[in-house]
C-alpha cells in the first residue's frame, strides 16, 4: 500500500494543497492521462492530467489557474466538489484540511491531487468533475464548472 499525498505549490509566498491523504494500493489503475481542460468566463481554468482509481478512492490531478479584473480570489469548494459517474452516483471530494474551500487568489495556480472517497467502476466511459453545482461560471465568489473527462480501463 502507498498514500497518495496532496502535492504542494507554492506560489507568491502562499502554500496551496489540493488534497488530504487517502490510501490507494500500488496498483492504482490509470483510467485518464493526458490533458482535459475548460475555462470559465469567471477567469478560472482548470486542467485534468490524470485520473487514478486505487483500492478505495479515486484521484484526480489538475491544474487550477485563476486570471481576473473582476475579484481578488474565488472558492472552487463552496459548494462540495464532485465526480459524477453518470449513472446517478457520485464521488465527493475529501476536503484538504489547509484548504476547505479550494480558495485560489487571483494570478495564482495551483497544482495537486484531489482525492474522492469510491471508485469509478470499470466499465465507465466518461465521468464529470463537477465545482460548485448549479453555479454559474461568472460568479465571483465560487464559480460553477463542469468538466467531461472520458475514462477507459487500461
Amino acid at each position: 500500500m502507498r498514500q497518495f499525498f496532496a502535492r504542494a505549490l507554492v506560489a507568491a509566498g502562499m502554500v496551496l494543497a489540493l488534497a488530504a491523504s487517502s490510501r490507494a494500493d500500488d496498483t492504482a489503475k490509470i483510467v485518464h492521462e493526458g490533458s482535459v481542460q475548460k475555462s470559465i468566463p469567471v477567469g478560472v481554468t482548470v486542467v485534468v492530467k490524470k485520473i487514478a482509481v486505487g483500492e478505495d478512492a479515486t484521484v484526480v490531478t489538475l491544474v487550477a489557474s485563476f486570471d481576473s479584473h473582476q475579484t481578488n480570489s474565488v472558492n472552487l469548494n463552496d459548494h462540495n466538489a464532485y465526480l459524477d459517474l453518470g449513472d446517478g452516483q457520485k464521488l465527493s471530494l475529501r476536503q484538504p484540511e489547509d484548504n476547505r474551500y479550494l480558495t485560489i487568489g487571483n494570478g495564482q495556480s495551483m497544482e495537486g491531487e484531489l482525492v474522492f472517497p469510491g471508485r469509478i467502476q470499470a466499465e465507465a466511459k466518461q465521468v464529470t468533475l463537477v465545482i460548485n453545482d448549479n453555479n454559474p461560471g461568472n460568479d465571483i465568489v465560487a464559480p460553477g464548472l463542469s468538466l467531461a473527462i472520458p475514462v477507459a480501463a487500461k
